[in-house]
């Protein structure tokens, strides 16, 4: 090292500047060994010229290194000095940011993979700030390599990209002009880059929650999102885009993953975005009510107090309802078929997105390119599949688009847009779909005796010479809401929707909807070319209206005659269709059902609570089908049905199958919505829960058993949650229930189990509250402290729910010690490293304060002098001590009134 900083370091960096290329590129690989073996403070001294020798070699252009070997030694000599030297690299930012962007013009795949392993290094090390001011360059040099004919260049590209994106100022300084380039990444010819592109949007969306709103001054706030708001509805677009990629296998599973990781960080930003919001609203009120307090003469302090102690209710963060895809079974296509069906956080995250992903998607579906519009109706099915239900305000410009799409002249745009079709009538209410459906056929006659509107040769203008077609491209969505089926060309694309939006999925169609579709009928009938259509929708009316189709059976079986009577349509398939039309014309299935539990419970239930039933017997499906489809009419059958279920679902002999099947129509009784239903039940619950439920939750070897189990506290769990269980008869089980709960939470091998055992074990407490005895606490809690040491961070984050209902329900000259016990245990959780997990536990303290405010404000002071979080520790400390002036203040009040007396 001496010898290196006394004679050797300039002659050396002269070298890199040699004639002589041996003598070059001996000079850079000493200099490497250099590195190494000099201390980092001396090195450090000669940073300057060591930088200035080597980025003189690769940042002016031509480049004066003519060797392409010899550049790519440069560059892995800039990349070893950031692993050595790191952020001591950071004064030389701008010039080494520009040398790199010179750098990735390099005709050598190697050396451009080089850079942008570089570029990685200089998002770790340098400051954000720094690098927007100077990285313009370096972006658009990096952009051009996304074209690059080798893939692996394209995607290490796309990697640093992700990475130098991913900090705050060059995402919203330099976005805006990446997210163009990324588009056309969807259509590339190599899955890996695909792939790595869905990464590195999850990744943008991560971190651009964690990002603050920028101020924006008076003058320059247009009304619109600023900071990363007013990219992430494009980003989230085109995540979406590579969800919708036709590699099912490996491309489209992952962006789906990414797309629900990114929806569960969004529900949790706009929680804290909701609290922060509580908070400050809450401190204004505190303030203003001590401002006015201090006006009129009386105590700030115990105006605040009094604010404090009656805070306003806090916002719940609306997420869409669940929806059940088992409606939409067969229509839903890969990745979700395979990966399962989409979340309701993710429902919620696109649907705040919609106004804005979807007419994007939309209007790529008449582009002038196959592509463009396959690309399109794949995008549109995957938002339609998240979206379900919510995507009801938008159906209106969905169904005109879709009546284009179907008549594509691409087959797979076509078919698309027809399985488009099929899930918006497995989705959305019947009424709304054949409300648009009528109006997009003119059924309502303006001025002059002609639907107004505006037709798809207006809406998409082309014209064909020969095997020719132009299209003009232009937006519509203004005129969407104006369209009317003027054209026999434009009904019949409506029909051909039609047919798909009517899918024979539960419920059935009613009279009055099977009324409707057969006035849309009879409208396009009139013209003969239409027919076929006309046919396609009987033939899915008849499956999706069922028995609901005998009311309009003349004017159905008219319009078959017709069919029947031509040549347009096969005269096959309208004979089966007539058929069919015939079978359906004698009693509705709800008929059928009623009069099915009233003949055959008796014979089901005979003997039934005494001697088991065969495994092969069908007569528990035969049971479950009736009580799923009877309603109402079973609640007169539950005192009879409990026993006998108990019988058939024993643990000691019954087989695994019938326990399953009979636990699964438990279930659906406990949460059947029918208040008839629900009060028989409520009335059978406690037999219900000691014969039934308590049996199969206990312990047994195997995995079949612990399936059942985890069954049985899932039922459980709905009686609790619906409260179909009095407090009183729920004590006289709780004996026999803490066993099983114990159990449960101490199940190493399941965590599913331990997750609702402690959900169950939240409800019975506070169900249980005026009801559980002192004695009983304390068999309870050592089992929701050992909880908080769970290896699942959701079980921990739950039993914190339980802990605040333990602490509501003790009585009030409850165990001292235990509670100091308590309260160190929970003080030591507070130092958690997951922020969840610390304001759970924060706020079961908040709770606790209440049962003893001195020992509460002793321990949160012994605490705050340990924790590596004093703060939170010493504002529950001042929480218990206000609380307790308040509390004395209260009591002194009260013997002065009394002395008054």
């Amino acid at each position: 090292g001496g010898l290196f900083f006394e004679g050797l370091k300039k002659p050396l960096f002269r070298l890199f500047a040699d004639q002589t290329e041996k003598c070059r590129e001996l000079s850079v690989s000493m200099t490497s060994r250099f590195v190494d073996l000099v201390p980092l403070d001396d090195l450090e001294n000669i940073l300057p010229l060591l930088l200035a020798a080597l980025l003189g070699r690769f940042r002016v252009m031509p480049f004066p290194e003519t060797s392409e070997e010899l550049r790519l030694e440069c560059l892995r000599l800039l990349s070893h000095l950031f692993a050595t030297c790191k952020q001591r690299l950071g004064p030389f930012a701008g010039d080494i940011i520009d040398g790199v962007a010179k750098a990735l013009t390099d005709s050598c795949p190697d050396a451009k993979k080089e850079c942008c392993e570089i570029t990685k290094k200089v998002a770790t090390h340098f400051d954000g700030e720094r690098i927007s001011r100077a990285g313009g360059p370096l972006v658009a040099a990096l952009l051009g390599n996304l074209r690059h004919q080798q893939w692996k260049v394209r995607r290490a590209t796309l990697d640093c990209l992700g990475a130098l994106l991913s900090l705050e100022a060059p995402m919203l300084d330099h976005l805006e002009e990446v997210l163009p380039s990324l588009n056309g990444l969807l259509n590339d010819r190599t899955p890996g880059v695909r792939q790595c592109l869905g990464e590195v949007l999850e990744r943008w969306l991560l971190r651009g929650f964690t990002f603050k709103d920028p101020q924006v001054g008076t003058f320059d706030d247009d009304g619109g999102p600023c900071g990363f708001a007013k990219f992430e509805h494009r980003i989230l677009l085109i995540l979406l885009g590579v969800a919708a990629d036709e590699d099912t296998e490996q491309v489209a599973p992952n962006a789906l993953g990414a797309l629900e990781r990114v929806a569960a960080a969004k529900h949790e930003a706009r929680k804290r975005e909701a609290e922060a919001e509580w908070s400050r609203e809450e401190a204004r009120r505190t303030a203003q009510a001590a401002r006015e307090a201090a006006k009129a003469g009386e105590d700030p302090d115990k105006a605040a107090a009094n604010v404090e102690a009656n805070p306003l209710p806090k916002t719940e963060i609306q997420v869409a309802e669940a929806y059940d895809y088992n409606s939409a079974e067969g229509l839903l296509p890969e990745p979700f078929a395979s990966s399962g069906a989409p979340t309701p956080l993710m429902t919620t995250y696109v649907q705040l997105h919609l106004p804005s992903v979807l007419p994007q998607a939309l209007a790529n579906l008449t582009q002038w390119t196959s592509d463009i519009r396959g690309a399109a109706a794949r995008l549109l099915r995957v938002v339609l599949v998240i979206a379900n239900r919510q995507v009801a305000p938008f159906l209106d410009q969905v169904l005109v688009h879709l009546y284009k799409a179907s008549a594509d002249d691409e087959p797979n745009v076509a078919s698309c847009a027809l399985l488009c079709a099929r899930m918006a009538g497995a989705f959305l209410d019947v009424d709304l779909v054949l409300g648009l459906v009528g109006k997009h056929l003119g059924l309502k006659v303006g001025e002059g005796g002609l639907p107004k509107g505006v037709g798809v040769e207006e809406l998409w203008p082309q014209t064909r010479t020969g095997r020719q077609v132009t299209r003009t491209v232009q937006d519509v969505a203004a005129n969407v809401k104006n369209f009317t089926a003027m054209s026999a060309e434009n009904r019949r694309q409506v029909f051909a929707v039609l047919a798909h939006l009517l899918r024979p999925a539960p419920p059935a169609l009613g009279e009055a909807e099977v009324r409707i579709v057969v006035r849309f009928l009879e409208e396009g009938a009139q013209s003969e070319e239409l027919l076929p259509w006309i046919f396609g929708v009987i033939q899915s009316l008849l499956r999706a209206g069922s028995a609901s189709c005998c009311a309009e059976w003349p004017r159905i079986f008219d319009l078959l005659l017709r069919m029947r009577s031509g040549d347009e349509c096969e005269a096959a398939a309208v004979d089966v269709s007539m058929d069919e039309l015939a079978a359906l014309c004698g009693r509705t299935r709800r008929q059928l059902y009623e009069e099915h539990l009233s003949a055959r419970l008796a014979e089901l239930m005979r003997n039934a609570e005494y001697e088991l039933w065969d495994e092969r017997s069908a007569n528990r499906h035969v049971l479950e089908t009736l009580l799923r489809n009877a309603g109402a009419a079973a609640a007169s059958h539950i005192g009879a049905l409990v026993p006998a279920i108990a019988r058939q679902a024993s643990p000691e002999d019954a087989p695994v199958p019938a326990r399953i099947d009979l636990l699964g129509s438990v279930h659906f009784l406990l949460n059947d919505e029918d208040p008839v239903l629900t009060e028989a039940v409520r009335q059978h619950s406690p037999a219900i829960l000691s014969q039934v439920l308590i049996p199969n939750c206990t312990w047994r070897a195997g995995q079949s058993n612990n399936k059942i189990r985890k069954g049985g506290m899932v039922c459980i769990h709905s009686m609790l949650k619906r409260k179909l269980i009095a407090p009183a008869a729920l004590n006289l089980a709780f004996a026999d229930l803490l066993p099983i709960l114990k159990s449960c939470l101490d199940d190493s091998w399941s965590p599913d189990n331990r997750m609702i055992a402690c959900l169950v074990l939240t409800c019975t407490l506070s169900e249980m509250q005026a009801e559980i005895s002192g004695e009983q606490l304390r068999e309870v809690y050592p089992e929701l402290l050992k909880r908080l040491d769970d290896s699942n961070d959701k079980i921990r984050v739950s039993v914190c729910e339980a802990l605040s209902v333990f602490f509501k329900c003790l009585p009030a000259n409850w165990s001292r010690s235990l509670f100091e016990y308590i309260l160190r245990t929970l003080f030591v959780h507070l130092d958690d490293p997951n922020i969840e997990i610390q304001q759970g536990i924060y706020g079961v303290l908040e709770v606790a304060v209440h049962q003893d405010y001195s020992t509460f404000m002793r321990e949160a002071q012994i605490a705050a002098g340990k924790s590596t979080h004093p703060r939170m520790c010493e504002e529950l400390a001042r929480l218990a001590d206000s609380l307790r002036k308040a509390c004395a203040v209260e009591g002194d009040e009260g013997v002065e009134e009394a002395a008054m007396d």
